[in-house]
């Protein structure tokens, strides 16, 4: 799906419905019955193919995030978050391998309070 051109505009997507579980995902595959393990092998295999994300879907929103989400860009790693208000806004930093797997495995335990000030809006 293309996206509407929109140059330093921030997007804003629509809600998802609650879900039944957490669901995994990359462009090869999709889990709803995995483990923390699974999270981190997913994660592992991003770090050093190219062109590779991993998503990470609430069944509800925690703490105001409803998804975490990664890719690398030459070699450095960038992490987004879909916070949930008033429609789903993306934010963005960069981290190492190490922060990564925490905010993955933070959010899967339902433990992961985002410091909003190290995120950015994403524009389009």
């Amino acid at each position: 799906m293309k996206l509407p051109f929109k140059k330093n505009k921030e997007v804003i997507f629509k809600t998802e419905e609650p879900k039944p579980d957490f669901t995994l995902r990359n462009q090869e595959s999709e889990l709803t019955d995995f483990r923390d393990i699974d999270v981190e092998d997913y994660l592992a295999d991003m770090f050093v193919t190219p062109d590779q994300f991993v998503v990470l879907s609430a069944p509800r929103a925690q703490n105001k995030v409803r998804f975490v989400q990664a890719c690398t860009h030459d070699g450095e790693i960038e992490v987004e978050l879909g916070i949930e208000e008033k429609g789903t806004h993306l934010y963005y930093k960069m981290c190492t391998q190490e922060e990564c797997y925490r905010i993955f495995l933070d959010f899967y335990d339902g433990m992961f309070i985002p410091e909003m000030g190290e995120y950015k809006p994403v524009e389009f």
